[in-house]
């Protein structure tokens, strides 16, 4: 792995565990065993290290599934389901108390920085937008009901999703969290024409 790649896959930690404003990239670097002139090399401010994490880790690692929902041209709820099932399947106990690493940087930065907010909100419009086009084909196909909003659908999908990591997160249960997936997977069913 390239020193870059190195060094941002560790400030990706460090802010999953401590958060954006208590990333402490000083321990980061000594942690990897490379000098501060390194990490000012590849990123020449704090604001520069959480750009880099949105734009080259976040965005990527939440985007794959949605590039992929694009392509699903019948039904979007079984690969719906699937997605969150994959979700309730990773979410233990200690990643119920990390939270998801998304919401984690909407709740923190969004109110703080502009930048961030706007760059955050990149992704999760993403996200919403090829929920709701792929329950909208749905529609136009027959195999949805046609009495829902595709757009209020998809959002209220995702602060499902998005709520049901903050609940696990405050009550450090990945029980909890795989309960209210399941309510999720449920009521995608009611969809269905």
């Amino acid at each position: 792995m390239e020193t870059r790649e190195r060094i941002i896959s560790a400030l990706f930690q460090d802010v999953r565990l401590n958060g954006f404003q208590g990333l402490r990239a000083d321990k980061v670097i000594v942690d990897l065993g490379i000098t501060k002139g390194a990490l000012y090399h590849y990123f020449p401010s704090k604001k520069e290290i959480g750009a880099t994490i949105i734009d080259e880790v976040l965005y990527p690692m939440y985007t794959e599934f949605y590039e992929r929902l694009d392509q699903v041209e019948g039904d979007p709820v079984p690969a719906l389901q699937e997605h969150l099932r994959w979700h309730a399947g990773i979410c233990d106990d200690q990643e119920a108390i990390l939270g998801c690493p998304l919401n984690n940087l909407v709740q923190e930065m969004s109110p703080l920085d502009e930048t961030f907010r706007l760059k955050l909100n990149k992704i999760v419009g993403k996200m919403q937008r090829s929920i709701m086009e792929a329950l909208r084909r749905g529609q136009a196909l027959g195999v949805l009901k046609p009495t829902f909003d595709c757009d209020t659908v998809a959002w209220f999908y995702l602060s499902s999703l998005e709520g049901s990591y903050s609940m696990a997160k405050v009550s450090k249960s990945g029980t909890v969290f795989k309960r209210s997936i399941q309510q999720l997977i449920y009521f995608l069913e009611t969809l269905k024409a």
